[in-house]
């Protein structure tokens, strides 16, 4: 299992985001470092299959580009007691697949540690929510009618492989998607090209697009990004400005004769408040807003450090969690009232001390972290600390 990097994907990041970004399909050839199946495999699919957990809409069954109903796919399971009504079962999954139906494995960076983590890296890059979706279809098979997605997409071919038509950006795009284009309608491709194991296309949203397997079974990947559009940045700026202002806290009466010039000055109130927005900070918070709501792409060990914490002895070695604030709110006979992570915790003075010493990714023994302690007490006090979340060990 390998995880791809992000300029595999992109190339040079400078050619890329100057010339091809939110412009134009963009085809790079042999653009994987390494062997393509080391990041997914049709292996690898039957293992997710195999798990019986899987319910749609984590996977999608398609033939002849016509959705085939759940209901083809999936049967009621007793699980525990629990009655769960749409387990997808495998064997009717290969049934369809062998006679001629595409798979979509939605989400996949929810199951594959290393699809999650590519996930993260092109939420981080693009400040936007990224996912990872598997597409395995039979060879010659046309797996869904040209239709555009509302989403950039980067198709990374790991198996076999697939011929792509793909349209220029339309002049005008809508953000949505849309499905049985009249391909005779579209004109001439921007790109027609086969794609070979290891190859990345780039389509940006709203690119009409249509794809057919070759003489083999035919297993890619697309990697997509959420567009930020200016209309949905600019609801994100004013939301934020006018939410906290009792300015606009007012209930006007809409059929009062005397709203619409009431309407006129708070408009102008909020534009001269937008003239002076420091777009440089705003631009900072948009970025940690969009990474910030991204789903699927955290690095979940939190069970693994929860394990540990009792294994911490005094020589164990411990990092301060730069992502766990801890804010003193309070201060009464030598302790400190501190909120960390949502909760209020009541920690010595010295506690605090210690931690306000100790910086965002730095390192302690945990029998010195509280100076002037005993290595005992230190020790124990680590190990709070750590259930807590504000350290962690170093190896799990």
């Amino acid at each position: 299992m390998r995880t791809l990097e992000t300029d595999e994907i992109l190339g040079d990041p400078a050619v890329f985001f100057g010339r091809y970004f939110n412009r134009e399909p963009f085809l790079r050839r042999s653009a994987l470092r390494a062997d393509p199946a080391q990041i997914l495999s049709v292996a690898d699919l039957d293992a997710v299959l195999n798990c019986e957990a899987i319910r749609p809409p984590y996977l999608d069954v398609a033939k002849d580009g016509r959705q085939v109903p759940p209901a083809a796919y999936t049967e009621p399971v007793v699980v525990q007691g629990t009655y769960v009504t749409d387990r997808v079962v495998p064997d009717r999954i290969a049934g369809l697949f062998r006679g001629g139906a595409t798979l979509t494995f939605n989400s996949l960076n929810h199951h594959r540690a290393n699809l999650r983590a590519l996930a993260a890296s092109m939420t981080e890059l693009f400040a936007a929510q990224a996912e990872v979706i598997g597409f395995l279809t039979p060879a010659t098979r046309r797996g869904l009618a040209p239709h555009y997605d509302p989403v950039d997409v980067f198709v990374v071919q790991l198996a076999g492989t697939k011929t792509w038509k793909v349209w220029p950006v339309p002049e005008t795009r809508r953000g949505d998607d849309r499905g049985n284009l009249n391909e005779a309608a579209l004109g001439e491709p921007a790109i027609t090209a086969t794609l070979e194991p290891g190859d990345v296309l780039y389509m940006p949203y709203n690119c009409a697009h249509v794809a057919t397997a070759g003489d083999r079974v035919s297993l890619h990947i697309s990697v997509t990004v959420q567009p930020r559009r200016w209309s949905g940045l600019l609801e994100e700026v004013v939301a934020r400005l006018i939410r906290d202002d009792p300015r606009y806290r007012g209930n006007p009466w809409l059929r009062d004769g005397t709203t619409p010039a009431e309407l006129r000055e708070v408009l102008t109130a909020l534009g001269r408040q937008l003239s002076t927005v420091d777009t440089e900070a705003e631009v900072a918070r948009l970025v940690a807003d969009g990474i910030g709501r991204a789903q699927g792409v955290d690095a979940f060990g939190a069970l693994a450090d929860a394990a540990a914490v009792d294994a911490i002895e005094p020589d164990s070695v411990l990092v301060r969690n730069g992502e766990v604030r801890v804010d003193v709110v309070g201060r009464a006979d030598g302790k400190a009232r501190a909120a960390i992570d949502g909760a209020l915790y009541t920690l010595p003075d010295a506690v605090i001390e210690a931690l306000s010493a100790l910086p965002d990714g730095g390192t302690c023994r945990a029998g010195t972290f509280l100076p002037g302690s005993s290595r005992d007490l230190s020790t124990r006090t680590a190990r709070t600390l750590a259930r807590i979340g504000v350290v962690r060990p170093v190896s799990r």
